[in-house]
């Protein structure tokens, strides 16, 4: 009967209603801020799904702050209207000059282009040749059409170019004048001023960009931070806004990169934000609404929203056992979640509490109802908390692989702390090693410091999260 849904947000229909609106929603509507910042399964995809295919509900999440306000997906639906790594390899093959930054520019300038509609007046020129041959046609990919906007604008400019696009072609005639990449911005700022309004492009899964070179992908995303900076700083009216993994922003090293400072959030959950998450999700089945609501009455008829906190830890308790172990001295349900859904820093991760969720269900089906006061048994909770330790631990094997062997190298250990020593020891003639893996290790949240400074500290615990998953060996209570 209990369904938790999907832990992918672009595989969730019902995202809009399940969204939980968390402080991070109105910090990201700031005009400043541009970079949301997470860990893998921390809702950066969430946000972007909301804004981007559920616009209505953000609006309205939103009230004021979205007025005058166009929104748009720069990458994120990974649908025929993105640039893919292979056309961005295709492209570097073929021109010597090629140039991530400049791509970027160039990639930022047709895809702000293509969200204007018919309300906007764009001036005469390649731009406007090819709104209007497209016209409300937006389902081509941009990758193909980037080759031949390539050489127009940064390349030698030659006399015609045709641009197929969704079946429909237009001519772009260059001749000695080169296509101007910064034309292109000014035509597209321009419009969006006259009509009083901003562009959000919104760039989702950056990530997937050159999967399997970590060298280029980290290339790839410094010309895009160097390209988005640029171009807000010079064409205001264009405000492209990024989410993007916490480890792969510690990676990255361009100019002015302390600049953003004030200008990007980290993505952060609570305790009560998961009770929120969990109990939206449970309920959206009649069944178990009608389960909660006879129950606890007074819940009836009322939106979750609409719920006190204790209104809602008292209808999760009808769903989940009061605490994980039999005790009067146990931790509370949430408590005990909450330390095994977080990361080596401290992030606390809904995506595993979605996963944790399905599996107790899942667990509990063939067993039948619960005899006790809620619907999952403290048996299921457990085991699921095992199972979604093993599937986090298999979903970074596939994440991280040049690890895989520092992952393996945990198996067997009979201890969650590891001094200094004992740690490099473990990883002897791996690389990396040293002072580099320990701070990956602490980036992707496998370690734990016991101070603030990784390369300072003196231990380092594994957090409960990847325990099972790596073979820890403990003894007690995962």
């Amino acid at each position: 009967m209990l369904d938790f849904g999907s832990v992918n947000s672009e595989s969730e229909e019902d995202l809009d209603r399940l969204f939980v609106r968390t402080e991070d929603f109105d910090r990201f509507l700031k005009k400043n801020v541009w970079l949301a910042l997470g860990a893998k399964g921390t809702g950066k995809s969430a946000l972007f799904e909301l804004f981007t295919k559920y616009e209505g509900t953000a609006r309205y999440l939103a009230g004021p702050a979205l007025d005058n306000v166009l929104i748009a997906a720069g990458t994120g639906f990974g649908d025929l209207s993105e640039v893919a790594t292979g056309d961005l390899q295709s492209l570097r093959d073929e021109n010597a000059g090629f140039d991530h930054d400049r791509l970027w520019r160039l990639y930022i300038a047709i895809k702000a282009g293509l969200a204007l509609d018919s309300s906007f007046t764009v001036p005469r020129g390649p731009l406007r040749d090819l709104l209007t041959a497209v016209g409300d046609r937006r389902d081509f990919r941009v990758g193909p059409l980037l080759h031949e906007l390539w050489e127009l604008a940064i390349g030698s400019a030659p006399s015609e170019v045709t641009i197929t696009a969704g079946g429909t072609s237009v001519a772009l005639r260059g001749g000695r004048r080169t296509l101007d990449v910064v034309t292109l911005l000014e035509d597209v700022n321009a419009a969006l001023e006259s009509n009083g309004k901003v562009l959000w492009l919104l760039f989702d899964k950056v990530d997937e960009i050159w999967p399997t070179n970590r060298d280029e992908r980290r290339k790839a995303l410094e010309g895009l931070m160097t390209a988005v900076m640029q171009i807000r700083r010079t064409f205001p009216m264009i405000q492209p806004k990024i989410m993007l993994r916490t480890d792969l922003w510690s990676e990255l090293d361009f100019t002015n990169k302390d600049h953003l400072t004030d200008k990007r959030i980290e993505l952060a959950w609570n305790s009560g934000h998961l009770a929120n998450l969990l109990i939206k999700r449970a309920i959206r089945l009649p069944e178990v609404r009608s389960y909660v609501d006879s129950r606890l009455p007074a819940l009836a008829a009322r939106a979750v929203e609409e719920w006190t906190a204790d209104e809602r830890l008292g209808a999760l308790d009808t769903i989940f056992p009061s605490t994980a172990y039999p005790g009067e001295r146990e931790a509370l349900f949430m408590d005990w979640l909450v330390e095994r859904v977080k990361d080596g820093r401290g992030t606390v991760l809904p995506r595993d509490s979605i996963v944790l969720a399905n599996a107790a269900s899942e667990y509990q089906r063939p067993q039948g109802s619960h005899s006790g006061s809620s619907l999952l048994s403290r048996e299921v909770v457990r085991q699921a908390f095992t199972r979604t330790s093993e599937i986090r631990y298999e979903s970074f094997l596939a994440e991280f692989p040049n690890l895989r062997e520092h992952f393996r190298r945990f198996s067997g250990q009979t201890k969650a702390e590891f001094t200094r020593s004992e740690l490099v020891e473990l990883m002897d003639e791996l690389t990396p090693s040293d002072d580099a893996l320990l701070e990956r290790l602490f980036e992707i949240g496998v370690v734990r410091p016991n101070t603030g400074r990784v390369r300072t500290a003196t231990s380092y615990e594994i957090p409960r999260l990847y325990r099972t998953g790596l073979g820890l060996v403990i003894r007690g209570r995962p």
